[in-house]
């Protein structure tokens, strides 16, 4: 892993699984933990000061639990990627986790590798469900947890971050789309790169795509 290195911060109630996983983190090069919480409240608090790149959760902590922080911090527009750890295998769990907004969930008793394969995933913007969990779900269900992830990368655009993918879509330059929202172009590619990273996609056309194809151009008409 090279440039700037991955940040973690690590969320559960008990200190020993707290050091566990900064242990099986230290195989991943470029990785640094800079925070742990012991509760729900701390870690949304942590997160919202250090700005990690990934957040570690588990699913059940007191004061608020991981799901809930997930929520709070999506409805908040933070651009943390998130990872719920869970004992938990049924897949109605991964299904509760993904309408949170998570962009992964990994089995407590998952072996040191696959934690660190997830934890690599979510950073470089891929989403991590453990194979455990995903074999048994339903065609249905696949189905549903891919139109809630969509929901929740749709939810997590404010109002103007829209308006700019929408007229990224239409082949505007970033001069031409501050003209319209009389905003700078430097602003422009602020917003461009704030929902590239929201919608996990790197390019104009993977952007003009994703508004074709989930009918955001339509929605405007």
């Amino acid at each position: 892993m090279s440039g700037n290195p991955m940040r973690v911060v690590i969320a559960d109630d008990h200190s020993v699984v707290r050091q566990g996983i900064r242990g099986v983190l230290e195989g991943v090069e470029g990785l640094e933990v800079v925070g742990e919480a012991p509760d729900g409240d701390e870690a949304l608090q942590m997160v919202r000061e250090l700005h990690p790149d990934v957040v570690i959760l588990d699913v059940n902590m007191p004061r608020k639990t991981g799901l809930e922080v997930t929520s709070d911090l999506r409805e908040g527009g933070h651009p943390v990627r998130v990872l719920i750890l869970s004992m938990h295998d049924d897949p109605e769990y991964v299904l509760q986790a993904v309408r949170s907004g998570a962009d992964g969930y990994v089995l407590k008793d998952a072996p040191p590798s696959e934690l660190r394969e997830a934890v690599v995933a979510v950073h470089e913007g891929r989403e991590y469900f453990t194979a455990r969990v995903t074999q048994q779900l339903s065609v249905g269900l696949r189905q549903e947890i891919e139109e809630e992830q969509l929901k929740a990368r749709l939810e997590s655009l404010t109002p103007r971050e829209t308006e700019v993918l929408l007229h990224v879509a239409e082949g505007l330059t970033n001069r031409e789309i501050g003209g319209k929202l009389e905003i700078s172009p430097r602003t422009v590619e602020t917003h461009r790169e704030r929902v590239m990273d929201k919608l996990r996609i790197r390019t104009v056309a993977g952007l003009t795509r994703f508004v074709v194809e989930n009918g955001l151009d339509q929605a405007q008409d």
